[in-house]
């Protein structure tokens, strides 16, 4: 098991929760997919607070039934940990066809290596239910498991009773079993939606109520999500040199939600003479805010926005001697913009810089990196991260950082502690 989900598993454990794995015992090293977990209506809370506690963040999500969702990032192996979260057995579309075997199925469940299980029976009967009536078929992982399961499903137990009374003629409980042991996934596969029709015609008023309630609530979610699911804006400082466009990069293509990158250089445009004063100036200070507007809008609808550079830039030295006008207006810029929820300094010395880029010189660069040293205590959050590494191995670090400020944000956590 994944040492992530083994701590988490301890905890919910010591806390008292009531909680089993559905399915997928065998992933949970590295567990790729979902991690699906049923739990008790009323420990949900006191798993939310675990799960928090485990850096894994709470992903809203609207019209998704009794679904929570929560999410970490493991650097070490590079690996994203998704928990998907039910109070209730509820399968089709909209998760209307609900079970209500879920507190029995939980008081049935064993302790199997540390992790609590369904029993067999359960575990066949809600794996299948899940294959025909959520997925339309039984893949091949599941249909190498299925035969074992078969031997010990019952045919007298809730699940299997309910199964029972939404059959087909010349279908039954234990035909199902049989069919499931000799390995009749087609004919399984056309089954699932007769039992879909069946369930849904004797409990139409119900499912209908279920399936009315969820897609409101998906829709809603989709203005929901401008005020619950807010992204992060994050700020990559570093001189010429440090990597800022490979590490954007290798973020854009890992990141767990979308990625938007905003270029916030000062001096995109060469400086032109003979213009009317402070035009320049109002050229700056434009493309600042409509940079920082730009990510404003990506983080409501949820994007990390990786900011390349920042209003700050405006406060490292140069090779040029300003006058007292010209450093207050290099101030001004300094200033133009709030604060980012983050900053992160990709740091390397000045002569790594120098041999990367062989730009500028290795004096100036350095007297750069230290600039960048100097500011970022004044900052709220702000953290520095050894970039003079392999490429995956500074991307892993910010990662983690990024994932961190997400985790803290989404659970409630308002404390401004430097990282």
């Amino acid at each position: 098991m994944h040492p992530k989900l083994a701590a988490l598993f301890r905890a919910l454990d010591d806390d008292g929760v009531v909680w089993c794995l559905l399915r997928g015992e065998a992933d949970l090293a590295v567990p790729e997919g979902d991690v699906d977990l049923l739990v008790a209506p009323s420990h949900l809370p006191s798993l939310r607070r675990l799960a928090a506690h485990a850096a894994f963040a709470s992903v809203p999500a609207w019209g998704y039934g009794s679904h929570a969702f929560f999410v970490s990032y493991e650097a070490l192996d590079d690996l994203w940990i998704k928990l998907d979260v039910v109070t209730e057995l509820a399968f089709g579309a909209n998760y209307s066809l609900a079970t209500g075997a879920e507190a029995e199925c939980l008081g049935r469940r064993r302790r199997v290596e540390g992790i609590w299980v369904l029993s067999d029976d359960d575990a066949f009967w809600t794996l299948l239910l899940h294959r025909l009536l959520d997925k339309g078929g039984v893949g091949l992982r599941d249909a190498a498991r299925f035969p074992a399961l078969a031997e010990a499903a019952r045919t007298d137990s809730t699940l299997a009773r309910l199964v029972e009374s939404i059959c087909p003629p010349n279908w039954s409980a234990g035909a199902i079993v049989d069919a499931t042991s000799r390995g009749e996934w087609a004919s399984l596969a056309d089954l699932g939606p007769r039992l879909a029709s069946a369930w849904r015609e004797r409990e139409r008023a119900s499912i209908r109520r279920r399936t009315i309630t969820n897609t409101l609530w998906r829709w809603s979610g989709k203005m929901l999500r401008w005020s619950g699911r807010r992204g992060l804006r994050v700020a990559l400082l570093a001189p010429d040199g440090a990597g800022k466009s490979t590490l954007t990069k290798g973020i854009e293509g890992c990141f767990y939600f979308p990625v938007r990158s905003i270029s916030m250089g000062l001096y995109k445009a060469p400086r032109r003479r003979g213009r009317l004063p402070g035009v320049g100036l109002a050229r700056q200070l434009s493309v600042q805010w409509a940079g920082w507007l730009q990510g404003a809008y990506h983080r409501r609808r949820g994007r990390l926005v990786l900011f390349d550079r920042y209003a700050y830039d405006a406060l490292l030295p140069t090779r040029f001697n300003y006058t007292r006008l010209g450093k207050a207006r290099r101030w001004l810029l300094a200033h133009s913009c709030p604060a980012p929820e983050l900053v992160i300094m990709l740091d390397v010395p000045g002569e790594v810089l120098y041999e990367r880029k062989g730009e500028k010189t290795a004096a100036l660069l350095e007297t750069q990196r230290q600039a960048y040293r100097a500011v970022l205590p004044r900052l709220p959050r702000a953290a520095i991260v050894d970039a003079s590494r392999e490429p995956e191995q500074v991307r892993a670090e910010v990662t983690t950082l990024i994932w961190r400020e997400y985790a803290r944000r989404s659970n409630g956590e308002t404390s401004l502690r430097k990282m």
